[in-house]
């Protein structure tokens, strides 16, 4: 029934394909075309996947990216990996992408399943990282097949924001959460003075706003003695890349927060189809620790989307406590692998099991004669 295709990223029917199911899909905006054209404009020829596409009757009815590498697992034992809208390179794969799936036709019965049959022959595993957890509704009658199995390595909720919860409760956003938080808020607040609120509204005020925020964040990073995230040239290249060639499009909201003649902090979110995903921040350090500039920005920005009319305002993935205490709900994001029932894999699992159990052995052993309590 499924017919697949590849294509190599630079084709010609690439973009076509991808816009025209990206109209019935309600997928993100790392899914969107906007953020998929700049990255394969940035990845270098080696790196870019190719589009995989399952077509019915000649008609496309899902498309996603394939990268091919290989690995070695402990050094010895090669495993031929194919990334789902990845490349199984970190230096490449720093670019934080969640809510990642496929694009799928309207009325379209492509499932994971049917995806892990019509992969291109010779893959042992398949890793799909930072997947919606409603993106495969089967996953769960999939984990243990005859040829393969479906393993889920991690698990991250994903807060968000409800903007519309927001606008209909007669508090506003601070109402709804909870009290030791909104005293922190307005704390922070009488601390600063009065706030104001900044949106970038053309490329240069853009560029300018993503500068400070790329210094702010630097500062914080370099007080633990790395780098952070846009001190990678290839992470800072597709972002000022992104941002001149889609905020004109209304995809990029950056924004300032200031009170005074002091930056509180700068915020780099995402829009797309009335959603609103904080990317990343550079926030300043205050030597007063009532003034909580993630908190202030965040709140900011939640208040802003609201009264523009925007549905929510997506935290994205992390375990941060702070961030969960300024949302109303979460999703939760999977990195799934699909690994082929191969010899070399259960090799794997039995050393595993027996290091854990090596493990466990030592841990009961007697320290300095005495014996280890149970």
């Amino acid at each position: 029934m499924f017919e697949l295709q590849l294509l190599e990223a630079r084709d010609r029917r690439v973009e076509a394909i991808w816009r025209r199911l990206e109209v019935a899909a309600a997928a993100s905006y790392f899914l969107s075309w906007g953020w998929i054209e700049n990255w394969l404009a940035c990845l270098p020829a080696e790196a870019l996947p190719q589009l995989a596409v399952l077509h019915v009757r000649h008609e496309p009815a899902a498309a996603y990216f394939l990268a091919r590498r290989t690995s070695w697992r402990h050094g010895a034992l090669p495993s031929r990996a194919l990334y789902l809208n990845a490349t199984g390179d970190a230096w490449h794969d720093g670019l934080r992408v969640e809510h990642n799936g496929i694009l799928r036709a309207s009325g379209s019965r492509v499932t994971l399943e049917t995806m892990i049959e019509r992969l291109p022959d010779g893959w042992h595993e398949l890793y799909l990282p930072a997947v919606d957890g409603s993106a495969f509704p089967e996953l769960n009658r999939l984990t243990d097949r005859e040829a393969y199995r479906v393993l889920i390595d991690r698990e991250m909720p994903a807060p968000y924001v409800d903007l519309e919860t927001v606008r209909a409760v007669p508090g506003g956003y601070l109402s709804l959460l909870s009290s030791s938080m909104r005293t922190q808020i307005r704390r922070a607040r009488r601390e600063v003075g009065a706030l104001r609120v900044e949106i970038a509204t053309d490329e240069r005020h853009a560029h300018d706003i993503y500068q400070d925020l790329v210094r702010l964040h630097a500062q914080r990073w370099h007080v633990r003695g790395e780098r952070g995230a846009f001190g990678e040239p290839f992470f800072d290249h597709f972002h000022r890349r992104l941002i001149s060639q889609r905020l004109r499009h209304g995809e990029i909201q950056l924004m300032r927060v200031s009170a005074g003649a002091r930056t509180i902090g700068c915020l780099y979110n995402l829009v797309h189809r009335r959603k609103v995903l904080f990317y990343q921040s550079g926030l300043a350090q205050f030597s007063d620790p009532h003034v909580k500039p993630g908190y202030l920005c965040h709140a900011a920005a939640v208040e802003h989307n609201a009264a523009t009319g925007m549905q929510v305002y997506d935290l994205l993935g992390g375990n941060a406590r702070y961030v969960h205490s300024l949302a109303t709900g979460e999703t939760r994001l999977l990195w799934l692998r699909v690994q082929r029932r191969l010899a070399r894999f259960a090799v794997e699992d039995r050393l595993r099991e027996l290091k854990r159990a090596v493990t466990a052995w030592r841990q009961r052993l007697p320290v300095h004669g005495v014996p280890s309590q149970a």
